[in-house]
């Protein structure tokens, strides 16, 4: 006899014990399919069904409604709970009861059964076991992991960054299958044999040589509603309003389209004389929204009236407090993107643009104060590199920046700090922002087919080629294969697995 333990509930005592009938394994599904005019037939899959397991029980009480009205609470429960029959304390199921209970009752004693569903038809390991990739206070490419159970297991899989790191990359080679996360073909930095300012405006006061309600925006029309029209380039800047900062001033009008000013300003050439070399623009701003407030703001780099790169901020709906980001490069949307706003609150950001040959980056930081060794942040995201061929020759030659709110309907609250453009060229090292920072963690769930960075869910990681089931790892030793950008560190890696068992 023996008690159980359902949903974190433990039933059973002197006067009333279970005794539980697993059998051998689930009912086995094999489907069949006869071929030409062979005798017999072929297997096509097989499958473990669902199972019941009946737990028989025996009582003793003095009221039968009372013993029910105890025994129900701890039984029901709308969704699979785990489940421990403590004759087998070391494995669980998930399981709910299923149908009804019977129960005989002659006095005082009672005996009746309960039907387990187990939808999975298997039983975990109630410990988990980790292997990683740590020998001898060094950290080795390959992991090996024992499942001592009896059916194939999902593991969780941890890896600690010790440097900058593009991509990582798990090869089952018992099976050949991969999960590839980040981008193989980035680079750590560039060479450059300066980094030549072209401006840094601090926006104090307004920025020589910038002219206010001209340049090119990269939503020109507002296409939506019953009166689609233009938007507009109208408004002013104040630099009183906020401490360090340009405010727009904005001309409200009832007409449905977004309207606000610009400041649009020359890019000198590099040192070389061209237009066309390595940049980065870098732009902090302050943004506060909420819910039932709009804005939009767009940092524009432009080569002659057209748009090269462009980085859009917008809040464009009543109904939610969010953020929405875009990057568009040489007319391409590359990337649209909610933010997490428990991670991107309001408060202080800084938008950096990166052209590196025919590749654009984009880095996005939440600044949570600055210091004299740089920023700290509170949340950054680095979106994927964009590979565009021609970017390289595209010269880049003035700027744009245009914040906007929505007719007269309310407005965010969004002024801008400073700005820095740079030419890069190719004779010294200039690091550069990676997928993933030293210190970062990666968790990979593959049976649920998610990634955590830094305990943050991530989508963007995400490959369609990735081999998700073929991480379900099968009884025995798997050997998994760590490869990782070729500039990295060898991150930490921890498997961690639950055994199942037929």
């Amino acid at each position: 006899m023996a008690n159980l333990i359902f949903g974190g509930h433990k039933i059973g005592s002197s006067s009333l014990q279970f005794s539980a009938a697993r059998g051998v394994f689930s009912e086995v599904d094999n489907t069949t399919q006869s071929v030409g005019a062979s005798d017999g037939e072929m297997l096509v899959r097989s499958h473990l069904k669902s199972r019941i397991i009946p737990v028989t029980y025996d009582f003793v009480a003095l009221s039968r409604r009372e013993f029910e009205r105890q025994l129900a609470p701890l039984l029901y429960s709308t969704d699979v709970q785990k489940l421990i029959i403590d004759d087998r304390p070391d494995e669980f199921w998930y399981a709910k009861v299923d149908g009804k209970i019977d129960m005989d009752r002659a006095y005082f004693l009672g005996t009746g059964t309960i039907n387990f569903l187990v939808p999975d038809g298997i039983a975990h390991s109630v410990a988990t076991k980790t292997a990683d990739n740590i020998n001898d206070d060094t950290l080795s490419d390959t992991i090996t992991v024992h499942n001592g159970g009896t059916y194939p297991a999902y593991p969780v899989i941890e890896a600690t960054m010790h440097s900058d790191n593009g991509v990582v990359t798990l090869i089952n080679e018992n099976n050949g299958g991969i999960i590839q996360l980040g981008n193989p073909g980035e680079v750590d930095g560039v060479q450059a044999p300066n980094s030549e300012t072209v401006f840094h405006y601090d926006l104090l006061s307004a920025p020589s040589g910038v002219t206010v309600n001209t340049g090119t925006i990269n939503y020109p029309t507002y296409p939506y509603g019953s009166n689609p029209g233009p938007n507009t380039i109208a408004g002013s800047w104040d630099y009183a309003k906020a401490p360090d900062a340009a405010t727009p001033v904005l001309n409200r009008t009832a007409a449905m389209h977004w309207a606000g000013p610009t400041f649009h300003g020359p890019i000198k050439a590099n040192a070389a004389g061209v237009n066309t070399g390595n940049l980065i623009w870098s732009n902090r701003f302050n943004v506060v929204t909420s819910v039932g407030a709009l804005g939009r703001v767009e940092f524009n780099l432009q080569s002659g009236d057209d748009i090269a790169v462009c980085f859009v901020m917008r809040d464009s709906t009543y109904a939610a407090d969010m953020l929405t980001v875009e990057g568009w490069v040489n007319g391409h949307n590359v990337f649209v993107k909610d933010l997490n706003r428990n991670q991107f609150t309001n408060g202080f950001y800084e938008i950096v643009e990166s052209k590196l040959g025919n590749t654009t980056t984009f880095k996005l930081t939440r600044i949570k104060q600055l210091s004299a060794s740089g920023i700290i942040s509170s949340a950054q995201t680095l979106f994927p590199p964009v590979t565009i061929d021609g970017m390289a020759d595209k010269a880049i030659d003035s700027f744009t920046v245009w914040m906007a709110g929505f007719s007269d309907k309310t407005g965010w609250t969004i002024n801008w700090s400073d700005s820095v453009f740079q030419w890069v060229n190719v004779d010294y090292w200039k690091d550069l922002p990676n997928r993933f920072a030293d210190g970062d963690v990666l968790l990979i769930d593959p049976s649920q087919i998610k990634v955590f960075v830094n305990n943050v869910e991530d989508r963007t990681l995400h490959a369609i080629d990735n081999d998700w089931e073929k991480f379900r790892l099968d009884p025995g030793d798997t050997s998994i294969k760590l490869v990782c950008s070729d500039f990295a560190t060898t991150p930490s890696v921890a498997i961690t697995l639950r055994e199942a068992f037929l």
